[in-house]
């Protein structure tokens, strides 16, 4: 169905760095699922590609993630998103603190509604 060529400029674009399986198989128009398919038989040795010299990048790692409860003395100052609402028996949402490392990197995330971080993080992370 698909050129042993394509399926080898397929796979070189998802190795560049900061390259997603998604986005090289949205822009070639083709389901993801088959590329990752192709990117597998590629780690295994099924599908070698020219000129390369080099053996397949080892797979990909999970990050690790750390959970930390919060003592209750600690304040946590929730940052507005939206005007407060004017009901005086609205219960305020409770806020979370939530950080993410990832080699030197840190993002942490302080003081929004469960909800709202949780959104924010899904965005971050399509």
């Amino acid at each position: 169905m698909y050129s042993l060529e394509f399926k080898q400029q397929l796979i070189k674009e998802t190795l560049e760095a900061g390259s997603s399986v998604s986005i090289v198989a949205r822009r070639h128009d083709i389901n993801a699922n088959v590329v990752f398919e192709w990117r597998r038989l590629y780690r295994e040795g099924g599908l070698k590609l020219p000129d390369t010299g080099t053996a397949p990048a080892p797979p990909a790692e999970l990050l690790p993630i750390n959970v930390i409860d919060l003592p209750a003395s600690r304040p946590v100052q929730p940052v507005p998103i939206e005007p407060p609402e004017t009901t005086a028996s609205a219960a305020p949402a409770p806020v979370c603190e939530i950080e993410v490392e990832i080699g030197k990197r840190r993002v942490r995330i302080r003081g929004l509604p469960l909800e709202r971080a949780e959104s924010f993080l899904q965005e971050c992370l399509r």
